[in-house]
C-alpha cells in the first residue's frame, strides 16, 4: 500500500494519482532512506505583528505591497516568517544520480520536494507552540513569487532572520535559494481558524503549474 509520502513523490512525478510499477516504487523506497540519512535539515524563524489591510501587510516595522498576500494575512495578527532547508547534502545527491541516472535524478528531485514540504509543515507546529501565538489559528504558507508577492523579498526574508549565518542560506542574483530545496515563507496567526486552508494550490496565480492539486 502506498504512503501518503510516496503518493506526493508520484504527485511529482506527474502520476495524477496512477499507481507506480514496482520498480518506481523500489527506488521511491531506496532514495527516501539514502535522503533522510544523508540530510542536514535546518530552520530559523522569527514572530512578528502583522497588520494587514488592501494592498499592504505590515509586520513589525516591515511594509510589504502585495495585494495577494494582504488578502491571505487577513485578520491575522501575528506572523510567522521562516526559512527551511535541506541543507546541500539533497543538492549533492541530486547532482550526483544527474550524473549516473536521470530516472533516479528524477525521483531524488521529487523526494527532496517533498521532504522539504514536510519539514516546512514541522518548523510552522513548532513555531506555533510558542507562547505569542497562544489561542490563534495559523493560515498556511504563503512564499515570495506567489501571486504579486514579488520573489525579491527573498533577499528581504534572508536578511531579517540572518539565514546566511544561521543556517547557511543565501540567494543568487536571481533570488534563488541556495541550497535548492530551500523554502522561505509567511503564516499568518489570527483569532479565527481560516476556511479551505488544506487547499494550498487554490490561491496560487501559477494555474498552469504541473504539481498544482485538482480543485
Amino acid at each position: 500500500m502506498e504512503t501518503n509520502f510516496q503518493k506526493e513523490v508520484l504527485r511529482y512525478l506527474g502520476y495524477h494519482g496512477a499507481d507506480a510499477d514496482e520498480q518506481v516504487a523500489s527506488q521511491i523506497a531506496q532514495l527516501s532512506e539514502e535522503t533522510a540519512a544523508a540530510l542536514n535539515a535546518k530552520n530559523v524563524f522569527g514572530i512578528w505583528d502583522c497588520h494587514a489591510e488592501a494592498d499592504t501587510v505590515a509586520l513589525g516595522e516591515v511594509k510589504i505591497k502585495s495585494q495577494n498576500l494582504a488578502r491571505h494575512l487577513n485578520g491575522c495578527n501575528k506572523a510567522v516568517l521562516f526559512a527551511a532547508t535541506l541543507g546541500t547534502e539533497a543538492d549533492n545527491l541530486i547532482r550526483k544520480y544527474s550524473a549516473m541516472d536521470m530516472e533516479k535524478a528524477l525521483i531524488a528531485q521529487a523526494v527532496c520536494a517533498v521532504m522539504i514540504e514536510d519539514y516546512c509543515d514541522t518548523v510552522v507546529c513548532k513555531a506555533a507552540q510558542s507562547p505569542l501565538l497562544e489561542g490563534l489559528y495559523p493560515t498556511s504558507r504563503f512564499s515570495p513569487g506567489y501571486g504579486d508577492f514579488d520573489i525579491s523579498w527573498q533577499k528581504d526574508m534572508l536578511k531579517l532572520l540572518d539565514c546566511e549565518k544561521q543556517i547557511a542560506l543565501t540567494l543568487t542574483d536571481g533570488y534563488m535559494l541556495i541550497p535548492s530545496k530551500s523554502v522561505t515563507a509567511i503564516v499568518g496567526f489570527g483569532k479565527e481558524r481560516a476556511e479551505g486552508e488544506e487547499r494550498k494550490c487554490v490561491r496560487c496565480a501559477n494555474i498552469q503549474c504541473a504539481y498544482r492539486k485538482e480543485i
